[in-house]
């Protein structure tokens, strides 16, 4: 139904040429640099906060990085219960598309030990706590209570979006610290291999689903970026108290209303406006309901 360029035998010979150690990007107890910048400007926008000096719109920038790790920590959850699902599945089926997806597996396992060690560097060197979204198998289970499609869609929408944040964002930036570069790149480089995975395997349950079960998923994708929204809202009020605390004070009404407004709409470009506007994504979708356009551009434009 795709028409895919790729296979699972190509999907598992490059990600053998690009495998890394999580020990050569971030060994346990690394040190993180608290006088830079984690994040550029253009995915974590504190610039408008005039409010704010330098070294506190750069905390602001730290939170939201350490926000941004969690929320890939988060997600991942269910993306990691729902390959190793499809892994089974492939038991006694196709053995490509099973080493593809065991590997994907593997390398997602990896991914949350990351950033396990990374919150363990943030938490012991920030100075202060920072609370993050902790619900993430409650979450998960939700997610994969809906159908197959949507979650593959949702998945595909994710992990499209994390490679468009290094490459268009990260990897040219010289102002970020280089040590959490490093770690979007390696993350980056695998995520990339994930997502024609993604993309083989909502191929195989398009290809088997009546327009009807398509068109649910279509739905349910649509309902599940709702409740992501709900979750970054939901982060931005954490923010907020965490910059309190740095402050050491808590900012008058319009200035925390600004900095939850900033750090919303930072989040929501990040995690929801970017993934439906992917190019790839986007093609995806329309290959699957040619009349989604409309819906994307509006869905979109909420998130802009």
């Amino acid at each position: 139904m795709l028409d895919l360029p790729f296979d699972y035998a190509s999907c598992v010979r490059s990600s053998e040429k690009i495998q890394w150690r999580l020990d050569e990007v971030l060994p346990e107890g690394t040190p993180l640099d608290f006088t830079r910048p984690f994040l550029p400007e253009s995915l974590a926008p504190t610039r408008a906060l005039t409010f704010l000096d330098a070294d506190q719109r750069r905390k602001l920038n730290q939170i939201s990085s350490n926000a941004y790790l969690n929320l890939f920590h988060f997600v991942e959850e269910f993306i990691l219960a729902t390959m190793t699902q499809h892994a089974q599945a492939e038991m006694f089926g196709d053995t490509h598309a099973m080493r593809a997806l065991v590997r994907f597996v593997d390398e997602e396992l990896k991914h949350q030990h990351l950033f396990e060690r990374y919150r363990r560097s943030f938490d012991s060197g920030f100075g202060h706590a920072c609370p993050v979204l902790e619900t993430a198998a409650e979450v998960a289970s939700v997610v994969m209570g809906h159908t197959p499609i949507a979650v593959m869609i949702i998945t595909l929408h994710i992990e499209l979006m994390t490679q468009q944040h290094y490459v268009e964002s990260v990897k040219d930036d010289e102002g970020i610290d280089p040590l959490f570069k490093s770690l979007l790149r390696h993350h980056w480089l695998e995520e990339a291999q994930h997502a024609r995975i993604d993309a083989l395997e909502l191929d195989k349950l398009a290809s088997a689903a009546t327009p009807g079960v398509v068109a649910k998923g279509i739905d349910e994708y649509f309902e599940m970026l709702d409740a992501i929204d709900g979750l970054l809202g939901q982060q931005a009020d954490m923010d907020v108290g965490s910059l309190h605390t740095v402050l050491g004070k808590v900012l008058d009404g319009k200035q925390a209303q600004d900095v939850r407004a900033a750090q919303l709409s930072g989040y929501r470009r990040m995690f929801i406006h970017t993934g439906i506007t992917n190019a790839t994504f986007a093609k995806t979708l329309l290959k699957l309901d040619p009349s989604l356009q409309s819906r994307l551009d509006a869905r979109a434009a909420l998130a802009a």
